[in-house]
């Protein structure tokens, strides 16, 4: 029984029927996939200036991320960080423009890509914080020399700052 229909099948005729069936079987499928939707949402893009961080709020998470790194770190204790940032956020617009090349010079044409029209708000296209220029760490350990240069590190590889705008001291009882 299986060998006459795999016979059947030989012939060009029967295949060419089973591969248009299949191709239409996959449209098919690819619309009706189109319909269904999907668990994920889309955040429009007025509302993406609302979710970046202020500077303040910038260095108050990076702050205590740091105390939660350093109290873990064994002979440092209770612990403070205090972290100083230069300036403060950059804001990078998205642009549009094109560019004419001819024999004796290159005219460049950018604008900036706008919500609302002309008239509107330009497009935030990312956000550069502001980078972290010094890190003052108090913790009951700070006074012994080990603890220190773990400490020294551990801030220095977390920021990517170097050791010489670190301090560490003892924390007042």
């Amino acid at each position: 029984m299986f060998q006459k229909l795999v016979q059947k099948f030989r012939s060009k005729d029967m295949m060419l029927h089973a591969i248009v069936i299949l191709g239409i079987v996959g449209m098919g499928c690819i619309l009706i996939s189109s319909f269904l939707t999907s668990d994920e949402t889309e955040v429009p893009v007025q509302q993406t200036e609302n979710l970046s961080e202020t500077p303040q709020e910038y260095r108050m998470r990076i702050q205590s991320e740091l105390c939660a790194l350093l109290s873990k770190v064994a002979g440092v204790g209770n612990v403070e960080v205090l972290v100083t940032l230069q300036g403060s956020e950059e804001y990078h617009y998205a642009q549009e423009g094109d560019s004419l090349i001819t024999d004796e010079q290159v005219k460049n044409k950018h604008t900036y890509v706008t919500i609302g029209g002309s008239a509107g708000k330009p497009l935030v296209e990312s956000v550069t914080h502001p980078p972290i220029i010094g890190v003052v760490v108090a913790c009951e350990g700070g006074d012994r020399s080990t603890v220190q240069e773990s400490v020294y590190y551990a801030v220095s590889v977390a920021c990517g700052i170097s050791t010489a705008d670190i301090y560490v001291t003892k924390l007042a009882n």
